[in-house]
C-alpha cells in the first residue's frame, strides 16, 4: 500500500529586499566616496537594492564623484544644494526620493549628509543610519564647526556607526554608551589583480621613472590632518641617503596646503624629486608603479587609500593614529610610526629600502588582510545585518 506523501519541510523564508539610499556630501573625490561606491557595487542586488544621492550645484565640486560613480555604473540622484546651504530644501528632496523609490532606510555620510539626513528622517518618518569616519582636533576652523554640526545631527539619527573602533569610541550619542556604537568596516574588493611586471615596467618608463629609482606615493586630500608637510620633511632625510628616491603626492584640497608643500619642496631643493599630481583618476595604476605607500597622517579612520595600497601588495609606512593600527599590524603587514616623528618615519622607510625581502613580505601580508579580515564581502554583509536589525526584517 502506498503511503501518502508527507508535506515538504518548508525552507527558510526568502529575505525581504531592502531599498537603501546612501546620501553623501561630496565636495571632491576621496576615501569616503570610494568606500560608498564600493559598498554600493558589492551588495547583492537581490537582498539590498542601493540608490545614491548627492548634493548638486555646489560650485561643481561634486563632479569628480559623479565621474567616479559613472565608472562604477551608478547614476546618483541629485539633492538641491548650494553656497547658502538650503537644509530644508535638501531635506525635502531626500523625502521625495524616499517616497518615489520606496526607500526603507537612508544611510548618510559626511557632515551635511548627516545633518540633512537627520532632518529628512524626522520630516518623512523613516529610518536613518549615519557612518562617522573620524573625529579630530586637526581640522581647520570651518571643518571644526562642521564636525560640531555633525555631532548634533548624530543625536537625531536612528543608528550611528563608525568605520573603526577608535571612531566608535569617540562617538557620543545621548543615552548610548560609546562601546555599543556599531563598527562598519569599509572593506575593499580583493579581485583587483596586481599589475604584471612587464606592464609595470612600461608604465614606469612612460612616467619617467628610470631603472633603479624608488617611487614613494602618498594618496590623500591636501589638508592639515594629512601631514604632507611632515612627509616632505621626512622625505628630505630619505632622499639625502638615497638620491634615487622619488615622492609623488596625489590629491586635491586646500590651496594653502598646496602652497606650503610647494614652498617646502623649493626650500629643500626637491623640485625634481617631489611631484604634486593633483587629482588622479586611476589610482590603481599609480599604486602599480609605486614601490611603497607613505601615509603620515595626524588623524584617520580607515582610509581607503591605505586599503587600496594593501590590495596592491605594497609595503606601507603610516602613523599610528586612530583607526590605522586596526588596519595595519606593525611589522606584520606594514610599519606604524608615532605621530609627528619625522626622523622615525624616515628611518622606517629607509629600513624597507635596505631590506626588500621584508618590504615584499609586508606587502604580501597586507594583501592577505584585504582577502580575509578586511574583505568587502564581509563589510557589506555587516551593513545588511545592521539594516535588517533596525528594520526588524
Amino acid at each position: 500500500m502506498l503511503r501518502p506523501l508527507e508535506p515538504a519541510t518548508p525552507g527558510p523564508a526568502p529575505k525581504r529586499k531592502i531599498r537603501a539610499l546612501h546620501l553623501i556630501y561630496s565636495p571632491g573625490y576621496g576615501g569616503i566616496e570610494t568606500i560608498v561606491l564600493n559598498w554600493a557595487k558589492n551588495f547583492d542586488p537581490n537582498t539590498v537594492e542601493v540608490y545614491l544621492a548627492y548634493f548638486a550645484n555646489d560650485r561643481n565640486r561634486e563632479l569628480p564623484f559623479l565621474e567616479a560613480a559613472k565608472a562604477y555604473g551608478i547614476t546618483p540622484l541629485p539633492v538641491r544644494w548650494g553656497r547658502f546651504k538650503p537644509f530644508l530644501k535638501a531635506a525635502r528632496d531626500v523625502v521625495k526620493i524616499v517616497r518615489q523609490h520606496g526607500i526603507d532606510v537612508v544611510h548618510t555620510h559626511a557632515y551635511y549628509g548627516d545633518a540633512v539626513g537627520a532632518l529628512a528622517g524626522k520630516m518623512g518618518n523613516f529610518k536613518t543610519v549615519a557612518t562617522i569616519y573620524v573625529w579630530t582636533k586637526h581640522y581647520e576652523f570651518h571643518r571644526q564647526i562642521m564636525q560640531f554640526m555633525d555631532w548634533i545631527a548624530c543625536q537625531f539619527i536612528d543608528e550611528v556607526t563608525g568605520t573603526c573602533k577608535d571612531t566608535a569610541l569617540r562617538t557620543h550619542v545621548f543615552g548610548k554608551r560609546p562601546e555599543t556604537i556599531p563598527v562598519l568596516l569599509p572593506g575593499y574588493p580583493d579581485n583587483y589583480q596586481r599589475i604584471s611586471e612587464a606592464d609595470r615596467k612600461k608604465m614606469r618608463e612612460a612616467a619617467g621613472i628610470r631603472e633603479g629609482e624608488i617611487l614613494l606615493v602618498n594618496v590623500a586630500r591636501l589638508a592639515p590632518e594629512k601631514a604632507q608637510d611632515q612627509l616632505i620633511r621626512s622625505f628630505r632625510i630619505i632622499h639625502k641617503k638615497y638620491p634615487q628616491t622619488k615622492l609623488w603626492i596625489s590629491g586635491v584640497g586646500l590651496r594653502s596646503i598646496e602652497q606650503e608643500l610647494l614652498r617646502l619642496r623649493a626650500e629643500y631643493g626637491l623640485q625634481s624629486s617631489v611631484r604634486l599630481l593633483g587629482f588622479t583618476e586611476d589610482v590603481w595604476s599609480l599604486l602599480g608603479m609605486a614601490d611603497m605607500m607613505v601615509h603620515p597622517s595626524h588623524a584617520e579612520g580607515m582610509p581607503a587609500a591605505v586599503l587600496e595600497a594593501m590590495a596592491a601588495s605594497l609595503p606601507i609606512v603610516a602613523s599610528a593614529v586612530n583607526g590605522l593600527p586596526e588596519m595595519i599590524q606593525h611589522n606584520v603587514c606594514g610599519k606604524l610610526i608615532a605621530e609627528n616623528d619625522v626622523q622615525g618615519f624616515a628611518d622606517a622607510v629607509v629600513e624597507l629600502i635596505e631590506d626588500p625581502v621584508q618590504a615584499a613580505c609586508l606587502g604580501q601580508m597586507a594583501r592577505h588582510r584585504i582577502e580575509t579580515d578586511l574583505s568587502i564581502r564581509e563589510a557589506v554583509a555587516e551593513v545588511e545585518r545592521l539594516y535588517r536589525r533596525i528594520l526588524g526584517c
